[in-house]
């Protein structure tokens, strides 16, 4: 009995030890196939490659470097009073680029008005027109001021063909702000742009491009919307879009161009002066310039001119001119 009692206890025990290893042993995972790629770490997708914006656009327009050159003094044409009047050069794009500067007598340095025409067919232009009006009695009163002839015009290279005409321009004339600093007697601390008609459409691309533009005048401007413009004139003129295009085609290369979106606190005081007779620009386009320039907090002023067509003349442009060198004294703080 006893030896029953032994191997019944050993068979107790043995049936103890399989029971705890069994329980001790770790059973094997199976993961599913599809759970597995998913915790797999995976490449995240290169981004898409932003398109560049057009170059006319003004974010492309302050992107862009301005490098100028060395502006070079050529000819005398005329004496004035107080001031002598040459043919300048300056290089823009690869190009050659003219003008007049009306350099005031002394060592300076003075301040500086650029000039800007409005438009006028490159066949039926001459060196200086509608823009010695504006610019030479500034020199006579201690500016500097330089004119130049738009790409195409009277010796001056072509501009660049990716562009639209008005920006082609505009491009040239801030070369043409950075080749002042090889002129000693300029204040390139104080640079003004002054346009009459579609140099006021320069002019406001400049002070909206451009923070080395300190104060403008604008004599009977273009609009700041530039879909206006093309509707009034662009269009019949294919040429000076360069791909921009129609407004109604391509609505955002427009707002991307016009001044009137990127007007904002901080920029340059703005006059403008227009007649109450001008028969070239609508009344409500000024207007609403005003209204945008004001909108936006920067310091303006409206001043109509009783009387006075498109072109001044006579007492008109006597008046307008004297405005304009008021304004500039108070905006580059003389």
């Amino acid at each position: 009995m006893r030896w029953l009692a032994g191997l019944l206890a050993l068979a107790i025990a043995g049936a103890a030890c399989s029971s705890g290893t069994a329980a001790g042993r770790t059973a094997p995972s199976h993961v599913p196939a599809a759970a597995a790629r998913a915790a797999s770490p995976t490449a995240a997708p290169a981004p898409a490659p932003t398109p560049p914006l057009p170059p006319y656009f003004v974010e492309s327009l302050r992107a862009r470097a301005y490098p100028g050159g060395k502006l070079e003094i050529g000819d005398a044409m005329a004496r004035g009073q107080g001031y002598t009047k040459y043919h300048v050069s300056w290089p823009s794009g690869g190009q050659t680029m003219t003008g007049t500067i009306s350099l005031p007598d002394g060592a300076g340095p003075f301040p500086v008005a650029v000039v800007e025409h409005g438009f006028i067919p490159p066949e039926r232009y001459w060196i200086g027109q509608d823009s010695g009006i504006f610019g030479d009695p500034m020199a006579a009163h201690g500016f500097i001021s330089v004119a130049p002839n738009w790409p195409g015009y009277s010796g001056s290279g072509p501009a660049p063909g990716d562009l639209p005409r008005i920006v082609g321009q505009t491009v040239t004339a801030l070369d043409l702000v950075s080749s002042l600093g090889s002129l000693p007697r300029a204040d390139t601390g104080r640079v003004a742009f002054v346009g009459h008609s579609n140099g006021g459409g320069i002019s406001q691309i400049a002070m909206v491009v451009d923070p080395r533009v300190r104060a403008v005048v604008l004599h009977g401007p273009v609009s700041s919307d530039m879909a206006d413009n093309a509707r009034k004139w662009w269009l019949q003129r294919p040429e000076s879009l360069a791909g921009l295009g129609t407004p109604d085609s391509n609505p955002e290369g427009y707002r991307h161009l016009s001044p009137r979106t990127y007007f904002q606190s901080g920029q340059p005081p703005v006059l403008i002066i227009q007649g109450t007779a001008d028969h070239t620009i609508p009344a409500d386009w000024t207007n609403a310039t005003y209204a945008a320039l004001q909108q936006q907090g920067i310091e303006s002023r409206l001043m109509w001119v009783d009387g006075a067509d498109h072109d001044f003349v006579g007492a008109n442009l006597d008046s307008a001119v004297a405005a304009q060198e008021a304004w500039l004294r108070h905006a580059l703080k003389m």
